[in-house]
């Protein structure tokens, strides 16, 4: 049996993957602090109880987290706590036991690999469109890491096929410029928005009122389908998969499953793509129970 966590800002959510391939113990922890020390207050908690409640669990524990990967920057919009932290080596020291760390888009391929859409795929990527944009790339069963373990963070690459006003600054947290997370995340398409009304609206409500005929709201998001067109047309160019997977609150706009196919035939090298564009499980449990497949690979 092994335990997965993912961190997601205010909560702590937990699964466990038992041998027969089901899952057990799904959980939810509210953080009330944004403090290193109440983070991992939580999480010891939660591998204390659950190493009670299963006494087979295995030690090894399989985090998925946007930020506090060593070497690498973390959005300032999340977990403040994690900005410059070493997150693996405080769980270790905390938790006692051996930590591996996975992105919310690895843990969203590995999951959908093996219990989901992508099941009995040969090649899949996943992309996971909220707050931030990350992805992942599985092979079969199998999660592709890379020498870096930054698979899929193609949130850091530039929007491909660039009109020339997306070449204006749009900085990024990552500290650079254009990258695809300013132009693909909720934020990014929210301040999209905001930009040209001056009016403050999220997802939901922007695509309500594109629904009601709001001219603004319907254009933000055709240009969104235009730039996520270019977007997964590059993965297809690249990796050639079975199948995209879209996860993440983005992933809820149904029109993006006939919008985006669409586009492809402008960018790849084929007339007509066999790739399938498909919308990952609406579990909230998703991103721990692909940690906790994570945590069954590394055992």
């Amino acid at each position: 049996m092994h335990l997965g966590l993912s961190i997601e800002n205010c909560v702590v959510n937990t699964a466990i993957l038992i041998d027969g391939g089901d899952f057990v113990w799904q959980n939810s922890y509210a953080l009330e602090r944004d403090k290193i020390g109440c983070l991992l207050a939580v999480c010891s908690d939660i591998s204390k109880h659950a190493h009670t409640a299963h006494p087979g669990l295995s030690e090894k524990i399989a985090v998925s987290t946007q930020g506090g990967f060593t070497g690498q920057p973390s959005p300032p919009d999340g977990l403040k706590c994690l900005i410059g932290t070493d997150l693996r080596s405080n769980l270790q020291a905390s938790l006692g036991r051996p930590v591996a760390l996975v992105s919310p888009g690895q843990a969203l391929a590995l999951y959908e690999s093996r219990f989901g859409v992508a099941k009995n795929c040969g090649v899949a990527c996943s992309l996971y469109l909220d707050s931030h944009v990350f992805g992942g790339v599985t092979f079969g069963e199998n999660l592709w890491r890379g020498a870096n373990r930054i698979v899929g963070a193609w949130g850091h690459m530039p929007l491909a096929w660039p009109v020339p006003h997306e070449l204006d600054g749009r900085d990024c947290w990552c500290g650079r410029n254009g990258c695809i997370d300013c132009f693909l995340s909720l934020s990014g398409l929210e301040n999209e928005y905001h930009t040209i009304t001056q009016t403050r609206l999220d997802i939901q409500a922007i695509s309500a009122a594109a629904n009601a005929s709001d001219l603004v709201a319907a254009n933000v998001l055709q240009v969104l389908d235009d730039r996520l067109g270019r977007t997964t047309a590059t993965i297809i160019n690249m990796f050639d998969p079975d199948v995209i997977i879209l996860g993440g609150r983005l992933a809820n706009l149904e029109r993006l499953y006939q919008t985006l196919p669409r586009k492809w035939p402008g960018y790849l090298l084929v007339e007509r793509s066999k790739t399938k564009l498909r919308k990952a499980g609406q579990d909230e449990f998703t991103l721990a129970k692909g940690a906790a497949c994570f945590a069954a690979d590394r055992s």
